[in-house]
């Protein structure tokens, strides 16, 4: 008999299967429609938590406006669209996630629908002293990494988010963009801060309430 979990993964690759057809049929170097993604977040489910359609629209153009590999923290609706991303531009993306069954569960669809452009590393959160970020996986990380798409680890532990770029940055590119998700808040909004007085960074809040911020180093 099929797990429960198991059957949640069938049923949630079923709703997405039309969905993902669809959003490979867009031809390379055109925008996805607000239309589209918003039908991917439909499908998606997981109210409450899954990524915005603003925040997927930012994913989809800075993808296009970068190079090299993609970096995901906090895997999710956005982990499909990278994979789906990643296939039509020939490029590759890590994703880190913490919780052991929903890595397991990401892994899964993706696999369905044979992107194979995709690893979601097994990153436990550890302590560095003064702030708490994700584990490096075992398997060798490129140093070319282009993008950096963050909506995790979970706001709450020691630091907040702040350990992406003091563990990262020997691995990301100097053109690298990051994406930050949750700017609306007030501890991304210190994180910013804290980021840019350590070093030279440009940021820009994106959309009308600043929901997600686009960050690069100067």
């Amino acid at each position: 008999m099929l797990s429960i979990r198991f059957k949640n993964t069938l049923s949630r690759v079923d709703r997405l299967r039309g969905i993902v057809e669809q959003i490979r049929r867009v031809p390379a170097g055109e925008a996805l429609s607000s239309v589209l993604l918003t039908r991917l977040v439909f499908a998606w489910g997981n109210f409450g938590y899954s990524a915005s359609i603003r925040y997927l629209q930012q994913i989809d153009r800075l993808f296009r406006l970068s190079e090299g590999a993609v970096l995901e923290c906090g895997s999710g609706a956005s982990t499909l669209l990278l994979a789906l991303l990643a296939e039509k531009y020939d490029r590759h993306v890590w994703s880190f996630e913490n919780h052991d069954e929903w890595g397991r569960h990401i892994r899964e669809i993706t696999r369905s629908f044979g992107l194979d452009r995709l690893e979601v590393c097994r990153t436990p959160l550890r302590s560095y002293g003064t702030y708490e970020w994700y584990e490096l996986p075992l398997c060798p990380l490129p140093h070319d990494f282009g993008l950096v798409v963050c909506d995790g680890p979970p706001g709450t532990i020691q630091g907040g988010r702040y350990g992406l770029i003091p563990v990262m940055e020997k691995y990301l590119r100097a053109d690298c963009r990051i994406l930050l998700d949750d700017t609306n808040r007030l501890k991304e909004k210190a994180l910013i801060q804290r980021w840019a007085n350590e070093r030279r960074l440009i940021w820009s809040p994106l959309g009308s309430t600043g929901r997600c911020t686009e960050i690069a180093f100067a």
